[in-house]
């Protein structure tokens, strides 16, 4: 499947948080899009990586625009259902991380920019979790947990493509093999943990073992001696559709479900 295919998919499975009522959304729900929040911020820098470098270029800059888009509407969702002061002063830092943020991945592509770009997603990206962690201690369930941990692996599959772009490109910034290296062993600590919690429902189950299984395929191209992006994106856009779906039945499940 394309990364434009892929792109549809997600808004598919975002549009009940994006045309829904607000006031009709479950708690698990909300939790769900904040966590995707993440997600998007870190698949706006890939693709401008994407673009740069020549790799799948249309399907980057159409994904590119789709992502900017959403989290917006996320954003602005999350800013009405913020249950207390602490969350909307973190959703209000956000917002002003993502004017900046926005003005530096919106244009054309340029090398020498780019580490710049990778510091501001890396800012958005902390943020972001900060606002994520504070909607699942106002839930204060185990299904939100599994929301945030689930989600942030949905993450780490655009983190290690970003970072994986960015090194096949020829960008110079600190600490770049470091993140891509912590990024891919993260991965597979977080499903451990999954893993580990036990899956509670034969669902979630399956999800977790196809999630592991294409990691494992995904990791052979990590492993290659020469860049092969392509492949990457692709794996990750695979990898991104299978936790976004394992991350929904998380969502899905009853607030006393876990």
């Amino acid at each position: 499947m394309s990364i434009k295919n892929a792109m549809r998919a997600l808004l598919l499975a975002s549009s009940l948080l994006s045309l829904s009522c607000w006031a009709q959304l479950a708690p698990l729900e909300v939790m769900n899009m904040a966590g995707l929040q993440r997600s998007l911020g870190q698949i706006v820098a890939k693709d401008y990586l994407m673009i740069g470098s020549g790799v799948k270029v249309d399907d980057a800059l159409k994904q590119r625009t789709d992502s900017m888009a959403l989290f917006e509407d996320h954003h602005a969702q999350l800013k009405t259902y913020a249950p207390n002061d602490g969350t909307r002063a973190a959703l209000a830092e956000v917002e002003r991380i993502w004017a900046e943020y926005r003005v530096l991945v919106a244009g054309t592509p340029d090398k020498a920019q780019a580490p710049a770009v990778l510091a501001k997603a890396e800012e958005l990206v902390k943020q972001c979790q900060v606002v994520t962690d504070l909607f699942e201690q106002h839930n204060g369930d185990a299904a939100s947990h599994a929301i945030n941990r689930s989600g942030w692996n949905r993450v780490l599959t655009q983190r290690t493509a970003m970072f994986y772009m960015a090194r096949a490109w020829g960008v110079e910034a600190p600490g770049l093999d470091e993140s891509f290296e912590a990024s891919v062993k993260e991965f597979g600590l977080i499903m451990q943990e999954l893993q580990a919690a036990g899956a509670p429902n034969a669902e979630i189950a399956d999800a977790l073992r196809k999630t592991d299984a294409r990691w494992q395929f995904a990791s052979k191209a990590f492993a290659s001696k020469e860049f092969v992006p392509t492949i990457v994106a692709v794996n990750a856009e695979s990898l991104f559709r299978q936790l976004n779906e394992m991350t929904r039945l998380y969502a899905g499940l009853r607030e006393d479900g876990l």
